[in-house]
């Protein structure tokens, strides 16, 4: 009797035991999950097993870092998008108001400059628009195989005339047979932003070319010019929001292109 009981409280000292062993972690996680949906993006939980648990505060801590990394990134977009809305505002109210007291005259010439600030406006509008399209795109892909061959050439076919206009040449090099599983219409984004941007800096009769291999389990898409390049102490920047280089621009594309590319579960640079 005497050890029967012995063994049975030893079982309840034990499973109480165990019980807040499991508890305790479960409790921080319940703690921190509720800090997270009252708008503390800044909690996390200690990890300190490697079983179900820990994995699961691993999975949790993983996902705060990611609800707190787009957090920065929504309100960076929002700031940085203000700030370039900011100018074209003030010139045309600006002007508007020198219309209205008679400073300025309401010529045609007044009445174009507005409209190519309403037009710049309608620009940082689209881009901020595509490039929030852009970052929930791994959303809405629509994958299917792909043949690159005849997508390259396909997207060359659109940039002859500018590349003509340039006496540029435009080569595309890719085996025949090599497919991706990827959205098109993304992927033909990612390589119009990049040829777009390939013939901006391009010099006359200079040569862009467009090249795809194959190398173990990885697709390379290559891109490269004869342009002047970019200075070395811009290429940490080239990818983020609304950073121009001395081509101006709206300083999204390429912003766009990594979006696009990270959504395929690729890399570039």
């Amino acid at each position: 009797l005497y050890s029967t009981v012995g063994m049975g409280l030893l079982a309840v000292l034990l499973s109480v035991l165990l019980a807040r062993r499991l508890s305790r972690p479960l409790q921080r996680l319940t703690t921190a999950a509720e800090g997270i949906a009252s708008g503390d993006l800044g909690q996390r939980v200690p990890i300190s097993t490697n079983d179900e648990i820990g994995r699961l505060a691993t999975a949790f801590n993983t996902m705060a870092d990611s609800l707190e990394a787009h957090e920065r990134l929504r309100r960076q977009l929002v700031s940085n998008a203000a700030h370039e809305l900011r100018t074209p505002l003030m010139v045309i109210r600006g002007e508007l108001e020198g219309m209205l007291d008679g400073v300025l005259p309401s010529s045609p010439e007044a009445l174009q400059s507005l409209h190519q600030e309403a037009g710049r406006l309608t620009a940082i509008l689209d881009g901020v628009d595509e490039l929030s399209r852009a970052e929930a795109s791994f959303l809405s892909l629509q994958r299917e195989e792909v043949q690159l061959k005849l997508l390259c050439e396909g997207i060359a076919t659109r940039f002859v005339r500018l590349a003509e206009d340039k006496q540029a040449r435009i080569v595309v090099a890719c085996p025949d047979g090599l497919t991706v599983w990827a959205d098109p219409d993304r992927l033909s984004q990612i390589l119009i932003n990049l040829l777009t941007n390939a013939l901006k800096a391009l010099p006359d009769q200079g040569r862009v070319e467009l090249r795809a291999t194959e190398t173990g389990q990885t697709t390379i898409i290559e891109l490269s010019d004869n342009g002047h390049g970019i200075p070395p102490e811009l290429l940490p920047h080239i990818f983020e929001r609304f950073y121009k280089g001395a081509q101006g621009g709206l300083g999204l594309g390429l912003a766009i292109v990594r979006e696009l590319v990270t959504a395929h579960n690729g890399t570039i640079e």
